[in-house]
């Protein structure tokens, strides 16, 4: 069974507190409540990045994927009007030796550390970063 889920905000900016709020819900009644947590912290990066380096829309989509063996995935998406970037090169500069931990490259590292997997794909308009927690 799959389910999906595109929390309520509207405006050009998401309060936070209610898409986080939203998000653990959401998980609750699908009985995967303890991956809240760690999906709070990533839509909260995801959509930080969105504003931050995207551009309006922003959407926010939950998807609840059960496998044929029981076991469940959660998958978070955060699209915006703003261009596709390449994962590989995020993930290249913070192995490389002069790469710091300044005001950027944090969140989308957040992101990779809670995740099993994650990745970025063109949309319609915009592109998606989406990722998948178990």
């Amino acid at each position: 069974m799959n389910d999906t889920y595109e929390p309520v905000a509207q405006g050009p900016a998401y309060a936070v507190h209610v898409v986080r709020r939203d998000v653990r819900d959401r998980l609750t009644s699908w009985g995967t409540g303890a991956l809240a947590a760690d999906a709070e912290l990533v839509v909260a990066e995801l959509v930080a990045n969105a504003e931050r380096h995207g551009r309006p829309p922003v959407r926010i989509a939950l998807a609840l994927r059960r496998g044929s063996h029981g076991g469940c995935t959660v998958r978070v998406e955060v699209t915006d009007a703003g261009e596709s970037f390449d994962v590989g090169r995020v993930r290249a500069r913070w192995r490389h030796p002069a790469f710091d931990w300044g005001e950027d490259g944090r969140g989308l590292f957040l992101v990779d550390a809670l995740s099993a997997r994650w990745g970025d794909r063109p949309a319609p308009g915009g592109h998606t970063v989406w990722a998948d927690l178990c």
